[in-house]
């Protein structure tokens, strides 16, 4: 039996070594928590604490093995993807066209004022130059 959206309608109906063969598939998939099989699953309320039980069975089954980490990540990957939430796609409101208007620009503002003498600003002091000497 295949992974995919189709297929996950057919799990209600599995036994259970049948169910936990395809858990296996798709947890060693690793798909993304919302993609099209996850999203599937999520939909019917009935086969998420199914498939939560499988997914215990398998962390279980997994204790001891060679590959004892990989697969717990990946299990603990799918209950993630089991227990995420996706938000229903919002439709974009149309925005009123906006009518351009030109802008007009701004007279310049002269100023009347004199300038401020340079003498009066205060140069900037040189840093003195520091050599450090190798202790010998």
């Amino acid at each position: 039996m295949a992974i995919g959206p189709s297929a996950v309608e057919r799990w209600l109906d599995l036994s259970t070594e049948e169910l936990r063969a395809q858990v296996t598939r798709l947890v060693s998939a690793r798909l993304p928590g919302d993609h099209a099989v996850w999203q599937a699953i999520r939909r019917h309320p009935a086969l998420v604490p199914r498939i939560r039980g499988v997914l215990s069975g398998l962390s279980a089954t997994a204790a001891g093995s060679k590959d004892e980490a990989m697969q717990k990540v990946w299990i603990a990957n799918a209950r993630v993807a089991l227990d995420t939430v996706t938000p229903p796609p919002v439709k974009a409101a149309r925005k009123p066209a906006v009518k351009e208007v030109p802008v007009e620009e701004p007279e310049p503002v002269i100023d009347l004022r004199e300038p401020e003498p340079q003498e009066l600003k205060q140069p900037h002091k040189a840093i003195p130059t520091m050599l450090f000497q190798e202790p010998s």
